[in-house]
């Protein structure tokens, strides 16, 4: 009886002891990409300009400083603006370049310069690059040259501005 006794402490001490291989952990990597959206909302649709005399230079559009000409934006990813025109045409032959058209963006109405505005092309031009997300109005700036000795008409483009996710 006495050899029953000893073995049964013995026997419970070896069970209290960590056994290799029945337990293991380990580390688990969980990824997740986010897609990226933008969502623009143009908040107007023309630029009416007065008549301006030829040779001249850099003039702001119409009521540019009251920020009616702006963008609703709507994004988690920061964003890039570009934009370009076809060449002014008054349709009856007489034309004069896009180049003439400067063109600046900004979070704020303050914020848009002649000295940052960048002079559109036939081709894509970036205005701005980076733009936070964060940003919800941003708002667009213009300033139109008239070439000296332009033929007096009505002259018109179209401008095709384009968001990005950067």
């Amino acid at each position: 009886m006495r050899k029953i006794l000893l073995l049964v402490p013995l026997a419970l001490a070896l069970l209290s002891l960590p056994i290799a291989g029945f337990a293991q952990q380990g580390n688990v990597t969980v990824s997740a990409t986010v897609t990226g959206y933008i969502e623009v909302t143009f908040n107007y649709n023309q630029v009416v300009y007065p008549s301006i005399s030829a040779g001249s230079t850099d003039v702001p559009a119409p009521n540019q400083q009251n920020g009616i000409y702006n963008v609703t934006v709507n994004t988690n990813y920061d964003f890039t603006v570009k934009a370009r025109g076809t060449n002014f045409s008054d349709g009856e032959g007489h034309t004069f370049s896009i180049s003439n058209l400067k063109m600046d963006t900004d979070p704020s109405v303050s914020g848009l310069s002649l000295n940052n505005a960048v002079a559109l092309s036939t081709s894509d031009v970036t205005i701005d690059s980076n733009v936070p997300y964060t940003t919800e109005i941003h708002y667009h700036g213009y300033w139109l040259s008239i070439p000296t000795g332009q033929y007096a008409g009505t002259y018109t483009s179209t401008v095709t501005i384009t968001y990005n996710n950067v």
